[in-house]
């Protein structure tokens, strides 16, 4: 999209087709100015014995312009190393952590994956800020590789109480307070089935979204199931705790029986009466 944008000319209109819960709009916006502000293309990584570590380039550096050339996206980066050439000096004019700047001169290295003749930083770059457009709308990179790992790591996160209790709030806070919809919507769109899925084309996000939602609810059905309120199983597990505890303190088991049901009966009416609160509450204290 920011490749498209750099040719838009400013005055022209250009239509735009959004998305939003699940409803499409299309609206025309007249293209202003593009925004001038550099922040430079973040250095992820550095390619081993690359011509970016021999002249000193380190991991979270940011590329600020390439032979005088600004790198306002990784676009701009792409669209400048496409034009080098094996051998050839390129002055970097580079950022760190604390925003100084300095000068390096890079001579490029053959490509490895394009036949020799296109020049080689050894660099891997991303765009992690957002960028504004000449359309007055901010795009940024979504973070796939990362959100990717986050769902990959969960199964293992449950070893612990962490995973536990991203699992139980997953569906309603998400990972950063959004929620997690399910393997549709934003997810569908970013990624696609490889490998073996591959065939189940769009399919595979059905029956992802299935298991997510049979299993998820299936697990908060037991939690429910364990509350310490009859007829559920845990209140007559509950019971039967309380009903030992007193029958070992009065060693009557008429009075213990009498005593531990009258218990499981208050905590039942009162888990009850919470929910009732929950639901209701809010219209009281607000009105309906």
């Amino acid at each position: 999209m920011l490749e498209y944008l750099d040719t838009i000319p400013a005055g022209e209109t250009v239509r735009v087709q959004a998305s939003k819960d699940m409803i499409s709009s299309t609206y025309e916006i007249k293209a202003g100015s593009a925004e001038e502000t550099v922040n430079g293309v973040l250095i992820q990584d550095i390619v081993s014995d690359s011509p970016a570590e021999v002249a000193g380039l380190q991991k979270g550096m940011r590329i600020m312009q390439m032979d005088d050339v600004p790198m306002r996206t990784v676009y701009d980066f792409r669209a400048f190393m496409n034009t080098t050439s094996n051998g050839q000096s390129v002055k970097l004019l580079l950022a760190d952590n604390t925003s100084k700047t300095f000068e390096a001169t890079v001579q490029l290295a053959s490509h490895p994956d394009e036949g020799g003749q296109k020049g080689f930083l050894g660099v891997y770059t991303s765009q992690d800020e957002d960028v504004m457009t000449s359309l007055g709308i901010t795009v940024g990179e979504f973070p796939a590789t990362s959100y990717l790992s986050l769902l990959k790591s969960i199964p293992e996160m449950l070893k612990g109480t962490v995973g536990w209790i991203i699992l139980l709030g997953l569906p309603i806070v998400g990972f950063a307070g959004e929620g997690f919809p399910g393997f549709s919507g934003m997810l569908a769109n970013f990624y696609a089935p490889a490998g073996w899925a591959e065939p189940l084309g769009i399919g595979l996000f059905w029956i992802a979204n299935s298991l997510l939602w049979i299993g998820w609810l299936n697990f908060y059905v037991g939690l429910f199931n364990c509350l310490p309120a009859v007829p559920l199983d845990g209140g007559h597990i509950f019971k039967d705790y309380t009903k030992a505890f007193i029958y070992w303190l009065t060693k009557n088991e008429e009075q213990s029986l009498r005593l531990s049901s009258a218990v499981t009966a208050t905590f039942a009416m009162l888990i009850f009466m919470s929910f009732v609160f929950m639901v209701f509450g809010p219209y009281i204290v607000h009105g309906f």
